[in-house]
């Protein structure tokens, strides 16, 4: 893991353009199928508000595979799936999204001691819209505490799935190689993700402009950020090659 120019932030952004337009009806499709899964596992009472966070990991191996597959101009089969499902990876995928989902259960309890109980009470019951309460008491604050502490956890979450799946590491070494990988390209991914929130808010300005707050307009603008999500897994996946070297096909493992 060496530096990296603060321009390669904005190379792993067209490399994931590049990626995603290799194969973008499969890339769309494992997305499709992403979300329905979701829709799925939310309908389990209790269970389905934390599954999403424990299974983020799995999810994320498994687009960073089809990402690498679409690189190769290959199809992504059932078999190139399959590692990710076996062990020693897939326990270990679970340990990371069970370490995520209490990382994001304290994020949230932080967030509510911050802010106050009466404003976390009325965003509860939705007595107060976020809006609303953006502009009341410790909220501001609160936000920028979550958002700081955060960070962190996204640099050591951005690699570990891909790295105990390709690399088959386990999760604290994955945690820290993610970590310190981000923090060695930091200007890199500065400016990596400030060009995504610029697409985004571009992309999302432009429709809302021309259509307004319609039900077209509206859903022009989620099918665009499922494929800008989808994209920048490509990207993320373009930044893990540049970082870590080209995985080996599965198939070779």
């Amino acid at each position: 893991m060496s530096n990296i120019p603060a321009s390669t932030g904005v190379a792993w952004i067209r490399e994931g353009f590049a990626i995603f337009r290799k194969q973008p009806g499969g890339l769309m499709l494992l997305m499709l199928a992403y979300l329905v899964a979701g829709l799925v596992v939310g309908i389990i009472p209790i269970l389905g508000q934390l599954l999403p966070f424990v299974l983020t990991p799995v999810f994320t191996a498994v687009f960073v595979q089809a990402c690498a597959t679409a690189d190769r101009q290959q199809n992504l089969t059932p078999e190139l799936l399959r590692p990710i499902f076996e062990k020693p990876v897939f326990p270990r995928l679970l340990g990371l999204g069970s370490m995520f989902t209490l990382a994001v259960i304290a994020l949230f309890l932080i967030f509510g001691v911050v802010v106050g109980g009466d404003i976390m009470r009325q965003l509860a019951q939705q007595q107060l819209q976020p809006e609303a309460a953006a502009a009341v008491g410790n909220f501001g604050t609160a936000m920028l505490v979550v958002f700081l502490l955060s960070l962190p956890v996204s640099m050591a979450m951005l690699f570990a799935a891909p790295l105990i799946f390709w690399q088959q590491m386990g999760v604290g070494k994955a945690l820290f190689f993610s970590f310190f990988a981000v923090w060695r390209a930091l200007r890199a991914f500065i400016l990596f993700f400030l060009g995504w929130m610029l697409i985004v808010m571009l992309l999302t300005q432009v429709v809302l402009l021309l259509l307004g707050k319609t039900l077209l307009g509206m859903a022009i603008v989620q099918s665009l950020l499922m494929v800008i999500a989808m994209i920048f897994q490509c990207s993320v996946y373009a930044a893990y090659r540049t970082i870590f070297s080209e995985p080996q096909p599965a198939s070779a493992a």
